[in-house]
């Protein structure tokens, strides 16, 4: 997605990237062009079939990203709407910071229409179907506000990664640094996932 750079963390990456590896094991799925940004590259779900889907537009999400709490900063929140073969994704995001130290905590926030594609759903779904933990950290499987999603975290540095669906269709991403993993419902619960599921 030219001219977007949103944040991703290499959990992110490796989840997005195991979709397009199913998606082209079932019969020739090729990936759409920079949908989330990290700095080492474009990531992006699969096309799965040219359809006639029809996404949410940048500015309907942008007013669905939080405020910065009390203490905190954010960047102008960016998004934009990308085809590929037919298969249209909108992403959106920002990024807030606290404090202005190079170690600051940071939290970012991504929200992906997936257009109502249950294919590219189910794929990811069953990407998240594992569990781990050890005194590295863990990967688990979780249900937020009867939302199904996926969260990881790692204990060295303290970085956090929280995937949800809402609506069947959104994709609303959460990641931590430098704060505990209670933090990653903390910063979902900014976001009104009620409203977000009720756009069409």
């Amino acid at each position: 997605m030219a001219g977007i750079k949103i944040k991703a963390s290499f959990l992110s990456a490796v989840l997005l990237m195991g979709v397009v590896a199913q998606g082209q094991d079932g019969g020739g799925a090729s990936p759409s062009p920079g949908a989330v940004t990290s700095g080492t590259g474009a990531i992006a779900p699969p096309v799965i079939a040219a359809r006639n889907f029809t996404v949410v537009s940048a500015p309907r999400l942008i007013v669905l990203l939080p405020d910065p709490p009390e203490g905190w900063t954010s960047d102008k929140p960016e998004g934009a709407t990308s085809e590929s073969q037919g298969f249209p994704i909108t992403t959106v995001g920002c990024v807030y910071v606290n404090g202005n130290a190079d170690n600051a905590p940071t939290a970012t926030i991504n929200i992906i229409d997936s257009a109502n594609n249950q294919q590219f759903q189910d794929a990811t779904k069953a990407i998240w179907n594992s569990t781990d933990s050890s005194p590295q950290g863990y990967d688990k499987t979780v249900i937020v506000d009867g939302l199904p999603g996926f969260e990881h975290y790692t204990n060295a540095d303290q970085t956090g990664v929280l995937w949800v669906i809402a609506g069947g269709r959104f994709f609303v991403q959460i990641e931590t640094t430098r704060q505990k993993p209670a933090e990653l419902e903390a910063w979902l619960g900014r976001i009104d996932l009620k409203k977000l599921a009720a756009l069409k």
